[in-house]
């Protein structure tokens, strides 16, 4: 069985524990990232924080959250980890890119929700000012690296990565507001 489980995608998984409970997808799931959770946890660990305390904690916070996951597991488990070590909350800072990806999760195969959220991208974007407008068409259009994008803009390749995010996260809170309207 766990092998078969370990050829569903996790949003797959995560139905399957949502839905019927099934303790043996979590598992799979728990199982793939556990490697990610080592590596994330790694520079934390001390004398304060041992890992005979700190894994066992974060499988357990991990396992409780998956019944209500919404997002990437990768970013649920990055989250808590910040949390459990007392460093930025950062785990929901996010919240309306955190929407805006489920919404295009729940759109699925449907072609109306589908068009629904097109319309209201293209006026996001239109909202934004040409120099970010600019970045995200080299990014994601022209797919060009972030060094070369720093390069052209005389700036660190951290700074336009932070560019990015923050763009991001306009668009995702421009459709947020237009899903009201």
């Amino acid at each position: 069985m766990h092998l078969q489980l370990n050829n569903l995608s996790d949003r797959e998984l995560l139905l399957r524990f949502r839905k019927f409970r099934e303790r043996e997808a979590a598992g799979a799931l728990l199982d793939r990232y556990s490697h990610l959770m080592v590596a994330v946890c790694l520079p934390g660990l001390d004398a304060q924080h041992p890992a005979e305390t700190v894994f066992p904690g974060l499988t357990e916070k991990l396992y409780n959250q998956l019944s209500g996951a919404t997002g990437r597991i990768n970013e649920i488990l990055y989250g808590l980890v910040q949390q459990y070590f007392g460093k930025s909350g950062k785990s929901d800072s996010q919240p309306a890119i955190r929407e805006l990806e489920n919404r295009v999760d729940v759109a699925g195969n449907n072609p109306i929700e589908k068009m629904a959220l097109a319309v209201q991208l293209e006026k996001a974007l239109g909202r934004l000012i040409p120099e970010d407008l600019e970045l995200l068409q080299a990014f994601y259009l022209d797919h060009k690296p972030f060094r070369e994008l720093a390069q052209s803009r005389n700036i660190h390749t951290s700074q336009v990565r932070d560019q990015l995010k923050g763009i991001r996260q306009t668009v995702a809170t421009y459709m947020k507001e237009a899903a009201y309207e």
